[in-house]
């Protein structure tokens, strides 16, 4: 059984929260949000705790994986902050605005063996295809 918290607790992230909580082979153990309001009725709804910190979910033995859904300019700090703690990571798109952000963030966890996948629901939809799609350092899978 995968445990899993999720960090932002908005739209996505409560539609996040509810679909781990529902999946037979995973746990939903907590969830954050810099609003608290919005971490409580989450944690509420799906019976878990809210964290009072992201340190608090990075630094639990009860979490192996994260679920990134806060907002854009924390996505690249948390995903660092993740693989450091040795959390798997699914994070919500972009990474982050800046490009020179990515890369950084990209150079920081380069090495690692912790999962990481961000989320692109339409990542295969024709509609939404790129030349970007077809550079060969795009498509790197991070194993």
């Amino acid at each position: 059984m995968l445990r899993i918290a999720v960090l932002g607790c908005g739209r996505i992230g409560q539609m996040h929260a509810a679909n781990v909580a529902r999946h037979p082979r995973a746990e939903l153990v907590a969830v954050f949000d810099v609003h608290r309001p919005s971490a409580a009725k989450v944690a509420e709804a799906q019976g878990v705790i809210a964290a009072a910190s992201a340190a608090e979910i990075f630094a639990s033995d009860k979490v192996d994986a994260v679920l990134i859904a806060t907002a854009t300019p924390t996505h690249a700090d948390y995903i660092e902050m993740a693989v450091a703690a040795g959390k798997a990571v699914l994070c919500e798109k972009p990474i982050h605005l800046s490009l020179a952000r990515v890369n950084a963030c990209a150079a920081k966890i380069g090495d690692t063996k912790v999962p990481i996948q961000l989320g692109f629901n339409r990542r295969y939809d024709p509609g939404h295809s790129c030349s970007l799609c077809l550079v060969p350092w795009a498509r790197r899978t991070w194993t």
